[in-house]
Order: structure tokens, then C-alpha cells, then sequence
């Protein structure tokens, strides 16, 4: 099983290398879109409209991201570069596909954070501090697979394959 630590790093490489590209181009489409929507008579209530655009368009491009780099390499770039891969819990520490839908639901709950940050009025931090714990903190205490919340549900492990 990867170390609490190579998952740690891995994640921030990609934040780094992947969510900050991936939200530029989230900024520069709900740029466009909010252009777009005043340009044809939109209402006043554009920059809350912005910040809605804004997460989802990036909640959809980084869990696609990491969904399809999942799905096709078993590893994201941060993955690759900290030399740990994402199989399947049945294969039994062996690498193997795992379905398309379960990456995707795994790739969504590191989004969350990002897709809730819009709604109005939320304590953002108590929704990042939940997953935190629920993702990486349950991946560094739980035995024997070293599995977070998102592990579980889609059914994978992250093995070191360095």
C-alpha cells in the first residue's frame, strides 16, 4: 500500500500542476460566459452567477481530469511523479481497470469542497475540514488497506509501485 505521505505529495503536485491550470481556464470561461450574459441583457446578479459558474466549471474539468487519467494510466501526474497507482480493493493488491463511474465518484469528492464553496451563506472550511478528515486523514489511519472515504466507495487501494 502507498504511504499516507507519497498520497500527501502526490495530491499536492497535482493541485499544483493540474487544479491551478484547470481553474484558469474555469476563470477564463465564466469570464466569457458572464461577458456573454450582460452583453445579451443578463440581470444584476452576475458576480453571485460568476462564482457558481466558476466552481462548477472547475468541479467538471479537475473531475474529469482525474477521472480520465485514472481510468487510462491508473495514475494522475502527481501519482506518477510520487510512484503510486489506483486498483481495484478486489484485486487483491494486484493492479487492474477499475469502472469508469467508480473514478468518477472518487474524483467528485475531492471536488466537493470546490462545488459547495459557491452555495451561499456556507462555512466553507467546515465542508473542507469534513473531507479533509474523510480523505486523507481516514487514509492515513485506516488498516489494513490505508483507504480514505473516497477509497471505500469506489472500491480501489493506492499501491506504491516505485
Amino acid at each position: 500500500m502507498a504511504s499516507w505521505r507519497a498520497r500527501a505529495l502526490a495530491r499536492v503536485i497535482d493541485a499544483v500542476v493540474v487544479a491551478l491550470p484547470v481553474l484558469l481556464v474555469a476563470l477564463v470561461l465564466a469570464l466569457v460566459w458572464l461577458g456573454a450574459r450582460n452583453l445579451f441583457g443578463g440581470s444584476g446578479d452576475g458576480v453571485r452567477s460568476y462564482g457558481y459558474f466558476l466552481a462548477v466549471t472547475f468541479f467538471v474539468l479537475y473531475t474529469g481530469y482525474e477521472a480520465f487519467a485514472l481510468a487510462r494510466w491508473q495514475q494522475t501526474l502527481g501519482k506518477r511523479m510520487t510512484g503510486v497507482r489506483v486498483a481495484p480493493v478486489a484485486g487483491a493488491g494486484r493492479l487492474g481497470a477499475v469502472p469508469t463511474a467508480a473514478l468518477l465518484v472518487r474524483a467528485a469528492i475531492f471536488g466537493l469542497p470546490v462545488l459547495l464553496s459557491a452555495l451561499p451563506g456556507g462555512p466553507l472550511w467546515i465542508v473542507v475540514a469534513v473531507v479533509a478528515v474523510l480523505t486523507a486523514g481516514m487514509a492515513a489511519w485506516d488498516r489494513p488497506n490505508r483507504q480514505g472515504i473516497h477509497d471505500k466507495i469506489a472500491g480501489t487501494v493506492v499501491l506504491d509501485v516505485s
